[in-house]
């Protein structure tokens, strides 16, 4: 079984949410002249590179770390993002507050919390 054919609901999510916290951050960032527009999500397929990078970067964690399915949560989410919105992003800080609140909404909700963790399982074996 491919790991990442059950994604697709767990992408959704955080496509969703991303939307909705980078349009709040629009919107509050419109009134600061001068300030780069936060790019838009496009709808991109999971390429083999992100798989592969996916795979390394979970693999990393200590699987036996009480804090391990947040840490791979989170690591999930600023891997997906950055793939999307190129790798330069992750060292924007208004990057890295949106990247927590996804990772946190997505551990807040029971079923892709479990979807994860049953993703996380197959990327790290």
């Amino acid at each position: 079984m491919d790991p990442l054919s059950g994604v697709s609901s767990v992408m959704e999510v955080l496509r969703r949410q991303m939307s909705e916290n980078l349009e709040r951050l629009r919107r509050t960032d419109g009134a600061t002249a001068g300030r780069r527009a936060l790019p838009r999500i496009s709808g991109k397929p999971v390429a083999p590179t992100l798989r592969q990078t996916l795979v390394t970067r979970i693999r990393g964690l200590d699987a036996q770390d009480p804090q391990y399915q947040r840490r791979a949560t989170a690591v999930f989410v600023e891997t997906i993002l950055g793939a999307e919105f190129g790798d330069a992003i992750q060292n924007d800080p208004e990057f890295r507050l949106v990247a927590r609140e996804v990772a946190e909404a997505m551990s807040a909700n029971t079923k892709v919390a479990d979807d994860l963790a049953v993703l996380f399982a197959e990327l790290a074996s």
